[in-house]
């Protein structure tokens, strides 16, 4: 019988997302992520190099001292080749943006990808938005033709309504990722009504 999973039971709908900072003390020991890499990035401290630098900002579940994941975001830009807001007048190709930086989740952690990624986009909404210009939300998802079948996150980036910024892109890729992107004024207009109320 297989041994079971350290996450297994949890609701992580249910554990708070937490910010990482220099007192942060969680070691990553035993971290299990698909992508090797990003267990790497934890662990040798790139991630804290980022912060210390002010390029990014990451925040992260826990489940007692096992981390279960992690998301950075940063500032970005948003470029497309065909104008996406003339409906309201708007005629720029390139637009601020938030971008998902690095999402890195524990393979046995199931559930906490889509949480960080749900917290990241109400986040951005609900802080970031009314104080900076700030629409959409970015992320490169990565496409690894090197593996078999070949590893495209695109499809977990779908389910929350990111999009193609170029959705004629051919495979294979010139880069080993897609850029995304989700408009966040509906969420935006949703919570000023719910804040406003």
């Amino acid at each position: 019988m297989p041994p079971s999973s350290k996450f297994a039971g949890v609701d992580f709908s249910e554990l708070p997302v937490e910010h990482l900072t220099p007192d942060t003390t969680i070691s990553g020991q035993g971290f299990r992520c698909l992508r090797g890499e990003f267990v790497t990035y934890w662990r040798q401290g790139r991630i804290q190099r980022e912060i210390d630098a002010r390029i990014s900002q990451c925040w992260f579940l826990r489940c007692e001292d096992s981390l279960a994941g992690y998301i950075t975001l940063l500032a970005d830009k948003l470029e497309v080749d065909e104008p996406i807001l003339l409906d309201e007048g708007v005629q720029y190709q390139s637009f601020p943006a938030i971008k998902i930086g690095l999402l890195a989740v524990d393979r046995r952690a199931k559930g906490a990808g889509s949480r960080l990624v749900e917290w990241a986009v109400e986040y951005v909404a609900a802080e970031v938005s009314p104080t900076v210009g700030v629409r959409f939300m970015t992320v490169d998802a990565l496409y690894d033709q090197d593996t078999t079948p070949p590893y495209d996150a695109s499809g977990f980036y779908e389910k929350f309504g990111f999009q193609f910024a170029d959705p004629n892109e051919s495979l294979p890729l010139s880069v080993p990722y897609r850029t995304m992107y989700l408009d966040l004024k509906p969420l935006i207009d949703m919570l000023s009504v719910e804040y406003s109320d």
